[in-house]
């Protein structure tokens, strides 16, 4: 179903909520805005909105974020990027100026985004359990707007994309199915019980009721990393597996993965892998297809080594290689699945 479908599978459930309510009489409205109320007073506090500027070039981002424990903001990377003078402003009214934003903290690859601040008194949210979000799950964004008094509530539906998971600390990005919310970066969504479900990141062009949110459990994960060593360090071997970027990984599950380049003066092509060859093993592990092996590649410790099972020319060949920091080569692509690997 592509996302126009989606959308318009939207509006007939909210026109069918919206009827089933009113045929139920004015009490299930009530009891709707009380309920949403609720979620606003449990979370709202700890929803904050970000000014993000550029000293230089004058450009200003405006987005949002949710406090987590230990004094960090939790936001998006995409609007923390090229900026120089960052403002925090929190729903009691306190202003965290530039010179309160003690650490910054951004991983390109997910979107995550971590500001470490100096304030008192700040309220980190709760997290929704891990492997509870459904395709019927309700979310609540929660966010300011250049017009609202207070906070602006949008409420839809959450479901799953195919977008991501391909890298160790991601998921696939789940899609915000609803009414337009605060700010397309940052905002948190919530559950009916005021837990993070996740954060939205952007929308597709030219799709006005959906938008891709990060799932709370990639934030966290990517977070724990963030926190404890300031970026996040994933492994590289150095081959490319696919074409060029944007194109979909159709390799068969167990096939392995065929080696189409080699970058020069990388791991791999300095313990002999040469282009052609299959890569069927990961230190043991079979192989199901280039995202796998993506995933394995980039969870491993950097400087270790590992053994990769090969098939160069129909027979069996075990190789050492060494795992390197990741390079992006330059593409600027978030979550390509068809950068070297």
């Amino acid at each position: 179903m592509s996302l126009k479908q989606d959308k318009a599978w939207f509006g007939l459930l909210l026109t069918g909520v919206m009827t089933f309510l009113g045929g139920c009489g004015n009490d299930s409205l009530r009891e709707l805005e009380e309920n949403l109320a609720t979620v606003m007073k449990e979370a709202g506090p700890s929803v904050v909105c970000i000014v993000a500027k550029n000293d230089k070039t004058g450009n200003t981002k405006i987005g949002s974020g949710v406090i987590l424990e230990g004094g960090y903001i939790l936001t998006t990377e995409n609007i923390l990027v090229n900026v120089n003078n960052i403002t925090v402003k929190l729903q009691d009214g306190t202003v965290i100026p530039d010179d309160g934003v003690k650490k910054v903290f951004c991983d390109f690859e997910t979107n995550v985004s971590l500001l470490q601040v100096e304030a008192k008194d700040l309220k980190p949210v709760k997290i929704m359990d891990e492997g509870k979000i459904r395709n019927v799950t309700l979310g609540i964004a929660l966010g300011n707007t250049n017009y609202s008094k207070g906070l602006q509530v949008s409420m839809g539906t959450v479901s799953h994309s195919w977008i991501g998971g391909a890298d160790a600390y991601d998921e696939n990005l789940l899609i915000w199915n609803g009414a337009k919310v605060p700010y397309p970066c940052g905002t948190p969504v919530f559950n009916s019980k005021g837990e993070l479900v996740g954060i939205t990141e952007g929308k597709p062009k030219e799709e006005d009721g959906v938008v891709f949110m990060l799932p709370a459990t990639t934030c966290m994960r990517v977070s724990e990393v963030l926190r404890k060593d300031g970026q996040v360090r994933r492994g590289w071997i150095g081959i490319y597996a696919k074409g060029k970027c944007g194109e979909s990984d159709r390799a068969k599950v167990g096939a392995g993965v065929l080696i189409d380049e080699i970058a020069e003066e990388s791991p791999a092509f300095k313990s002999g892998l040469k282009a052609g060859d299959r890569i069927i093993k990961f230190n043991g592990e079979p192989i199901e297809n280039s995202a796998h092996l993506r995933k394995l590649v980039s969870a491993s410790q950097v400087g270790s080594q590992v053994i990769l099972t090969i098939i160069p020319d129909g027979e069996r060949r075990a190789k050492q290689v060494l795992i390197k920091t990741a390079q992006y080569d330059g593409l600027g692509m978030r979550r390509c699945p068809h950068r070297s690997i």
